[in-house]
């Protein structure tokens, strides 16, 4: 098997039985990196910097020094993400040059386990996909200070975003795995649209020291990679938990609620998403239909209002605690996607969301979102939720489409994105997994969501449908 197809776990594996030296895994991916440049998945990958940290790599293991679970496992780490030596910009113009002195406990567990930083990934400015818009009808729609990833199953369609260059290094076979963060579905919707898992843990789990915030309520890093055996390899490292439960699929109850999360579904995707569910059935799983009362309501309410009041706080903070001489009005100033300098203006510049609107929407609405999300799968005694992961495939690059979603038309992104919505506010863990490609060539997900601070029971469950599952075809570099 070729070193790009290798899995993380196998990665890891093969270094430790002496099969492959961690230089011999860094040459590969760079080679792999080379050919695929057009999806601009990286930022500042410096070759260089990458061989000599696996070389040191290999030198600590001929040494006989003690060496950790993921020793001599390449990551990219989306560039919202603190790692000392290393630029954080999160795709924007003021950052550009800032090289941060310490990196937070996430990349500490990680790289003390003994992974390797390969390089920063690509990303929509500033993770706050949502603002950025064309603004003008013949414009292209700019997503950053780095230009736009682009999805290697079709490079003129949408890896999604935020976390767009690691989800699409992954998929191309330049990193076996590495981190995004997830606010709205950043994590899990370019996991679904570059065919790779993701998970969004529980809220909490992991600590956001040392990233760009966007907010403190909703803000999670998340593991990402070819399959949730490695998702899980990364939540060790990170959280400390190494037990993962012997689950057995004829032994699932798996809620659906088709209302919510099937309503303006893709034909294709839906037709994709009810095979899985019957190979479940098959292997003895009991699928129990729910119906989430209120939650569309509540979803609604809450929108973006948590966010908006939180980031202009959020990033002055960050700045400040980062040491950077920057002025939050100066970062503003410069931001470069489409539409997003005025989203931040307004937010800033005017009363957008009051506090009152703000206490409502964390202290009423969201507890009120939590307990049906929580009642749901304790009344019905359910392991999982089980949904598409999105309504629809990857769009082109420049499209912003509306898509029609129960009785109205909304952005083709919002569509994208709504059935990852319950547990990006709920706090619960979620998990995206590849089923197979449409007629067209793009990737198709499922989606699972566990119950609150479950994530190695989920985690569990997906690699034991990870065994009946479709294998997911690769991309083909073309051109």
């Amino acid at each position: 098997m070729e070193i790009t197809e290798l899995s993380a776990s196998e990665i890891v594996s093969k270094i430790a039985q002496r099969n492959l030296s961690c230089l011999e895994i860094a040459e590969g991916l760079i080679e792999q990196a080379r050919i695929w440049t057009n999806i601009n998945s990286l930022i500042n990958f410096n070759e260089n910097q990458f061989l000599a940290a696996a070389f040191n790599a290999d030198q600590k293991l001929t040494s006989g020094e003690k060496v950790g679970i993921l020793h001599g496992l390449p990551l990219v780490v989306k560039d919202n993400i603190d790692v000392e030596g290393f630029i954080t910009s999160a795709a924007t113009q003021s950052l550009k040059n800032f090289t941060p002195k310490t990196h937070g406990p996430v990349i500490t567990a990680l790289l003390k386990s003994g992974a390797i930083t390969m390089s920063k990934s690509n990303m929509h400015e500033l993770a706050f996909t949502p603002g950025i818009t064309r603004t003008r009808k013949d414009e292209e729609i700019l997503w950053g200070a780095f230009g736009a990833t682009k999805n290697p199953y079709d490079i003129e369609r949408s890896p999604s975003g935020s976390s767009s260059g690691t989800a699409a290094a992954i998929a191309a076979r330049l990193a076996p795995a590495g981190l995004g963060t997830d606010t709205g579905g950043s994590v899990r919707n370019p996991s679904a649209w570059c065919g790779i898992s993701g998970l969004r843990p529980s809220i909490n789990r992991y600590s956001q020291e040392g990233v760009v915030p966007l907010s403190w309520t909703r803000d999670t890093i998340g593991p990402m990679a070819r399959t949730v055996a490695d998702l899980a390899l990364l939540d060790t490292a990170i959280s400390g938990e190494n037990k993962i439960p012997n689950i057995k699929i004829s032994k699932l109850r798996i809620g659906i609620d088709k209302q919510f999360f099937c309503i303006g579904c893709d034909p294709e995707i839906y037709r994709m998403f009810n095979s899985e569910l019957d190979n479940l059935v098959k292997e003895g799983a009991e699928i129990i239909e729910v119906n989430l009362v209120g939650l569309e309501n509540l979803i609604n309410q809450i929108g973006h209002s948590i966010v908006r009041y939180e980031v202009i706080r959020a990033l002055p903070a960050y700045l400040k605690a980062s040491g950077l001489n920057i002025e939050y009005s100066n970062l503003v100033s410069k931001i470069t996607a489409s539409g997003l300098k005025q989203v931040f203006i307004d937010i800033t510049s005017t009363d957008n969301v009051s506090e009152k609107e703000y206490n409502h929407a964390v202290h009423k609405l969201r507890p009120d979102l939590q307990q049906i999300y929580a009642k749901i799968f304790s009344v019905n005694n359910l392991d999982i939720l089980a949904f598409p992961s999105t309504l629809v495939p990857a769009n082109k690059l420049n499209d912003q489409k509306l898509h029609r979603l129960g009785e109205k038309d909304v952005p083709y992104l919002m569509a994208s994105s709504h059935n990852v919505q319950p547990a990006t506010l709920s706090g619960n863990p979620g998990l995206t997994l590849p089923i197979g490609l449409t007629t067209n060539g793009l990737p198709v997900a499922i989606g699972f969501d566990g119950p609150p601070n479950d994530d190695r029971r989920l985690l569990a469950i997906g690699m034991a449908y990870e065994k009946i599952k479709p294998k997911m075809t690769p991309p083909k570099l073309i051109g």
